[in-house]
C-alpha cells in the first residue's frame, strides 16, 4: 500500500483519548506507530485517519453556529420541542450564545422561560475526542447560572419528550 501522506506533519488521535500525537515511526504498510502518555502505544490507519480529518474539515467548514444549521440529534430534539408547542425563536433558541468573559459557549438548545439548557452530544463530537474537560466547565458555568442542564445522546433523546412535559406542568410555561 502506497501512502502519499506526509506524516511528519500530521498528527493521529489516540483511540481511548482522542487527544492528538505526532508518530514516531510510519511503516511502509500505510500504519503510523504512535505514543500517547497517559495510554501507551497505538498505531493508526495513515488512509483512515487522512479520510477521518477531511470529514472533519467538511463538518467544520459547515456553519455550525448558525440558528438555521441542525446536526441530526438537534433536529430530533426540535421536532420534539415542536410537537410539545414550544416555537423556534420564542420558547426556545437554537445555538444560544452565552459568553463567559473570554469564552463563548453555545448551547444546542436555551428555554429561558424554563432557564432550561439542553445539550445535544454526539458521540463524534463528545465521545471520540478529548471533550470531556471542555464539556464539563461549559456545564459548571452554565450550572453557576443557575440554569438547569440536560445533556441528550443518540440513546437517550426520546426521555427528553417526557421531561418536557412534566416541566411545562410544573411552571405553566412554554406556549
Amino acid at each position: 500500500m502506497k501512502c502519499d501522506v506526509p506524516t511528519e506533519m500530521t498528527e493521529f488521535p489516540c483511540p481511548i483519548c482522542g487527544k492528538y500525537f505526532k508518530p514516531y515511526m510510519t511503516r511502509k504498510d500505510g500504519k503510523a506507530l504512535c505514543e500517547c502518555p497517559e495510554h501507551g502505544l497505538y498505531q493508526t490507519s495513515i488512509a483512515v485517519s487522512k479520510q477521518f480529518r477531511m470529514f472533519c474539515s467538511k463538518i467544520a467548514s459547515k456553519p455550525n453556529r448558525s440558528q438555521s444549521y441542525y446536526t441530526s440529534l438537534e433536529k430530533k430534539v426540535k421536532q420534539i420541542l415542536d410537537k410539545l408547542g414550544y416555537r423556534a425563536g420564542v420558547d426556545y433558541i437554537h445555538n444560544c450564545l452565552i459568553p463567559n468573559g473570554r469564552h463563548k459557549y453555545y448551547v444546542d438548545f436555551y428555554l429561558p422561560m424554563l432557564r432550561l439548557v439542553i445539550e445535544c452530544n454526539g458521540s463524534v463530537w463528545h465521545n471520540l475526542w478529548a471533550r470531556r474537560d471542555s464539556d464539563k466547565r461549559k456545564r459548571e458555568f452554565l450550572e453557576s447560572l443557575n440554569l438547569k442542564y440536560i445533556e441528550i445522546d443518540e440513546k437517550t433523546y426520546k426521555t427528553i419528550e417526557d421531561i418536557l412535559k412534566q416541566l411545562k406542568v410544573e411552571y405553566g410555561k412554554g406556549s
